[in-house]
């Protein structure tokens, strides 16, 4: 029963980073700039955010969705945070040439990451309808070790993926030539502008 649940978590979480998003993106522009290091520190930040919503559901905190002025103020931060990583990605495809990379820029990756997950408040929605389905699926009546398994596995597959990501963004970085680097920010700043307006959409509209 634990080894169902553990792999179904790690396979949960595994198609939930592979999907596209804010910061699969910003982990690709951040890693062709400065390798493996800073795409892999915004995915950890960013595990950090996801475990902190996944933590809130599984809690029972789901009703914290429910403050309307609370969802609003993470709905416009994070909306804000992703245009300005956009406009820092435009401004970086405004250079010919590849940067060099700051020895203290990880902290900054890590903080980034964390807020573009924690800027999401439908995270923890995701974790009340998915999450807490998926326990209950194969444990009618959970326990809290349940609990611990699932985000022991949860928390697995973010690692996992977290490495296999950075390394792949890592190793192509080679191929990447200075006009390439200027199209794939430009690229990125677009998509980072379509997820910014579709978090407004879903806190104002939706």
């Amino acid at each position: 029963m634990f080894e169902i649940l553990f792999i179904s978590a790690l396979g949960l979480s595994l198609l939930m980073c592979a999907t596209p998003g804010a910061v699969n993106t910003e982990a690709l522009r951040r890693g062709v700039a400065g390798g493996f290091r800073r795409a892999f520190m915004l995915e950890i930040g960013s595990c950090i955010g996801d475990l902190f919503w996944a933590s809130l559901a599984l809690v029972g905190l789901a009703f914290l969705t429910e403050n309307s002025t609370l969802r609003i103020a993470l709905g416009i931060g994070g909306s804000a945070l992703l245009l300005y990583l956009a406009y820092k990605g435009i401004m970086d495809a405004r250079r010919c040439e590849m940067p060099e990379v700051p020895e203290n820029l990880g902290k900054d990756d890590l903080t980034t990451g964390a807020l573009i997950s924690l800027g999401n408040p439908f995270q923890l929605a995701f974790w009340v309808g998915i999450g807490g389905t998926a326990i209950a699926v194969i444990v009618p009546d959970p326990e809290t070790i349940h609990y611990m398994v699932f985000f022991l596995g949860y928390t697995s597959g973010l690692l996992v993926f977290s490495i296999l990501y950075s390394s792949l963004v890592a190793y192509g970085r080679r191929y990447i030539t200075p006009k390439l680097f200027q199209i794939i920010n430009i690229l990125c700043a677009l998509v980072l502008v379509y997820f910014a307006l579709s978090l407004i959409y879903a806190t104002f509209i939706e």
